[in-house]
Order: C-alpha cells, then structure tokens, then sequence
C-alpha cells in the first residue's frame, strides 16, 4: 500500500501493485497493473488531465453552449435547423477536446527517444523545435484556462469593459439605397420608419430591426410567369395562337381563362406594379403581403373584365379599363390593410381563347363577308341609281334634239 499525499491533495489512497493478493486488490482504491512503479507519476498525469476535460466538456459544452442556444432559440434568433446545428456541434467539440488526452507529454520515454532528443539537440533546428513544443504546450486548452484564471483580477476590468463596448456598438447599422427599416421596441413598432443610410437602435434585445426594400418597386404577374433563367431554346416570336410551353414566358390557364360582359371567352394576361407605401404594415398586418396583393388584383381584373365588353376589353376602352382595375384594386388593398400603393395596372395581353379561335376565325371570316356583300350591294345599289338618273335624264335631251 502506497500513500501519495501531495500529488493527490493529502488524501490518501491505496494502490495495489501487480502480484498482490486478491484480498490487497479488493480492499486497495487503485490496481496498478505493471510490476513497475516508473511510469506512476504518468498515471496521476493521465488522470488529473482526465478529470479536467470531463470539466471542461461538461461546463463549456454540455451547459454553456446549450443554454445558450436554447435562450438564442427561444428568442426567434436561430431556427429548429439552427437548433440542431448547435446540439451537433457541442457532441463535435466535446469528442475534439477529450482528443486532446491523446498526447500526454511524457518527462521520461524510451530509449530510442532519449537517443532522438539527444541527437535533435545538437542540429542547428534544435531551438525552433523546442520553441515550437513550447509554443504547443502553451496553446493547450488547460493551459490557456489556466493562465486565463490566474490573470483575471487584473484582466477583469479591461476584457468587461471591451464587452459592454462591443454590446453597445452592435446597435449601429447601415441601409441600402431601397430599403427601409421597422424598428421593434419589445415587440412594439417606432415610427418613422428608418430610411437609406447608417442609424443607431438600441442593442438586441431591446430593438429589433426589420429591413424591407420598400424601394423598390414589386411586379404581380397574372396569367403567365416569367423566368429570367429558363431554357435556352426559346421560341422566336411569342404568338399568341400558340401554347407558350417553352422560353422564359409560361402561360397559367386557369388565371387567363376569363368571360366577358358579353359572354366572350378570352385569354389575358396583366400585370400589376406596386410598393410598400407602409412598411409596418405590409410586415406585419398581413401573413404574405405579396399573396394578398396577388389574389386580390386577379380578383379584381377577372370583376372589371366580366363587366366589359370584348371590344372594350380589345381596343376600344383598354386604357380606361386598366384605370378602373387599379382603382379598385387600390381600395381593396386599403381595406385589407395591406400598406401597399399600387402603380400600375397593365393588361400585357388579350385575345379569344385557343378553344374558340376557330370559332372566332369563322364569326370574323362571316362579317368579313357580311361587310363585303354590303359593300358591293351598296356599289351595285349607287350604280343603278346612277344609270337610273341618266335614263330619266336621257329621253328628254333626245326629244329636245328632234
């Protein structure tokens, strides 16, 4: 039985050897396998620095950085993939700290070691390489804690003072040339809103900044959807007699498709341009503003087309038309709060739909012959009138002449 009081903070334990009884190794706190004692002072080493790192894993990782990514999660910071991110990357940390017990410097070693140490010290490289492990040693995880907590009181002050500085800095913030910002003060909104360039608000969690590029000007598309990167073989010309299946321009059937006052079928196709005249709004009144604006300007088109005409609708009143749906569209959206100021409304394309062109081609091919057989009865109508005059005019002149 072995006592080491200073190396085990004067408690006493009892170590068993290699060959003891088993009544030694029952009632003994440590069973010292190897028959020499050389490489003891290694084994408290082993399991000081052991202990250590099960402190460190538990303190650093198990508690600190979970609470902190529960409190960051709990306030909307990060999301449940953030979450998750986090809870994987303590497990990575904890198993890249417990690696560290890989290498435990050694004072003695083996022979060949010795004789490599003797040898590394006589070349010219033998200073940088001591510099190096010394450097190493005092990278070490313990090591720097170590140091850390020996020098806190004079630290204490300068490094909380360097916190409070950084915490009130992060309240500074730039916005771009078309956005805005709503500020959030516990929850409730600061007017006015922030404009283009640098402002200050109070650091989280006091404030919270929302941007919007309330600047830049939004584009409802209804009836068709445009992609800036579809395919390349787009076709030539858009026609309209042709399905669009293909290019940058996809028709959408059951958003085109619309009846007229007159009980014409056609397809249009529009678009609507607006704003965000209120931020606050269009953040927060609404779940998806853009949605809204969507839904409520097919709607309005599809109301405005149906109490026209198809002439109206083609050429006739187009313009008045498209004034009329943005007016609408415009107190719709104020009643629905939506905090939006619509631009413009476009109607980009009409015409009969593809399941009636035939029937159309055939209506138009009849008054095309209507007009035609007007116009020549009229000729015909104008010429016997003509020769009509001449030969009541016709008989008089003879008889004069006779």
């Amino acid at each position: 039985m072995l006592n080491d009081a200073p190396a085990l903070a004067s408690a006493a334990v009892g170590i068993a050897v290699s060959g003891a009884s088993d009544i030694t190794a029952q009632a003994a706190d440590v069973v010292y396998l190897p028959k020499s004692l050389e490489k003891l002072p290694d084994f408290f080493k082993v399991s000081r620095r052991a202990v250590k790192t099960a402190y460190q894993n538990i303190i650093l990782f198990a508690f600190a950085l979970n609470a902190g990514a529960v409190l960051a999660a709990a306030t909307g910071v990060i999301g449940p993939v953030g979450a998750a991110v986090t809870h994987q990357l303590s497990s990575f940390l904890v198993m890249m700290n417990s690696l560290r017990l890989l290498h435990v410097p050694s004072g003695g070693g083996s022979g060949f070691r010795r004789l490599l140490d003797a040898a590394l010290s006589k070349l010219p490289v033998s200073q940088f390489i001591a510099g190096f492990r010394r450097a190493a040693t005092r990278l070490e995880f313990g090591v720097l804690m170590g140091a850390l907590i020996s020098h806190w009181p004079r630290i204490r002050r300068p490094f909380s003072y360097s916190l409070i500085a950084l915490y009130l800095f992060s309240g500074f913030y730039i916005l771009g040339p078309d956005q805005s910002g709503v500020i959030e003060r516990f929850g409730r909104k600061l007017l006015p809103y922030r404009e283009p360039g640098p402002h200050y608000k109070l650091p989280w969690p006091v404030d919270r900044l929302t941007r919007i590029q309330a600047h830049r000007v939004r584009v409802v598309e209804i009836g068709f959807r445009s992609n800036a990167g579809g395919p390349s073989n787009e076709p030539a010309a858009y026609e309209w007699n042709v399905q669009h299946r293909s290019g940058r321009f996809q028709k959408v059937a059951e958003e085109s498709l619309m009846l007229t006052g007159d009980q014409n079928m056609i397809e249009l196709t529009a678009t609507v341009q607006y704003i965000p005249a209120h931020p606050d709004d269009f953040l927060f009144r609404q779940l998806d503003a853009d949605a809204t604006v969507w839904s409520a300007a097919e709607s309005v088109i599809q109301g405005v087309v149906t109490s026209s005409s198809l002439d109206d609708v083609l050429t006739l009143n187009r313009r008045q038309i498209e004034d009329r749906a943005r007016s609408n569209l415009e107190r719709r959206l104020a009643f629905y709060g939506a905090g939006v100021h619509i631009l413009q409304v476009k109607l980009e394309d009409v015409h009969p739909s593809l399941e009636v062109v035939e029937a159309f081609r055939q209506v138009s091919d009849a008054f095309e012959e209507k007009n035609r057989l007007i116009n020549e009865a009229e000729g015909y109508r104008n010429e016997q009138l003509a020769l009509a005059r001449g030969k009541r005019k016709r008989p008089s002149s003879d008889c004069h002449g006779l």
